[in-house]
């Protein structure tokens, strides 16, 4: 499924990017930046790590050319979750940041297959995996005699509220939508 999607650019980077379609095999600019959006997908996941913008910026309205671009609507929603999760003044914003970080890269390594690579150390330098050893927060109230939410229930699985109280189950897609949702008023009197 596609995505239709506008978003407004200026001369400076519409220049940026007739330099580097060469490496696209395409000569109109809204294919050019749906392709390099697409080939950045896997990294996208990680766009806080592999850039340094953790402050949204409100840029100067420098914009003076209108681009229509068709994106996968996989590639959107996550654009509309960094959006979200980082209050970022909008998608294009994130999708001009993806496009000046691309630009400036590639330049750097002459082909996509380098660029790529470069990616791959760049996302594996930047993550961090902390070991810590899980807490065991049911052995901590038992020793202590604690209790939370009333009561404590020990019968072979450790948890908090009988089985048989109501609870609302929620069935997503792969695009993380909410498909289905499922109430169970087991064990509940009202």
């Amino acid at each position: 499924m596609k995505y239709d999607f506008s978003l407004t650019i200026n001369s400076d980077i519409r220049d940026s990017i007739h330099n580097v379609q060469k490496f696209f095999d395409t000569n109109r600019t809204s294919t050019t930046i749906t392709k390099i959006i697409n080939l950045m997908y896997p990294y996208i996941k990680r766009y806080l790590l592999v850039t340094e913008e953790y402050i949204p910026v409100y840029e100067n309205i420098s914009w003076d050319q209108k681009i229509h671009i068709c994106i996968d609507y996989k590639v959107y929603l996550l654009l509309k979750k960094i959006h979200d999760d980082t209050n970022s003044y909008s998608i294009a914003f994130i999708i001009r940041r993806i496009l000046d970080f691309f630009i400036d890269n590639i330049s750097k390594h002459q082909n996509i297959e380098s660029f790529l690579s470069y990616l791959v150390i760049l996302c594996k330098k930047n993550e961090t995996s902390t070991k810590k050893e899980q807490f065991d927060v049911w052995e901590f109230m038992r020793i202590r005699g604690l209790n939370k939410m009333g009561r404590l229930i020990l019968d072979k699985e450790k948890r908090e509220f009988p089985l048989d109280s109501p609870h609302l189950s929620i069935i997503y897609n792969k695009y993380y939508r909410s498909i289905g949702i499922s109430f169970a008023p087991s064990g509940f009197s009202g």
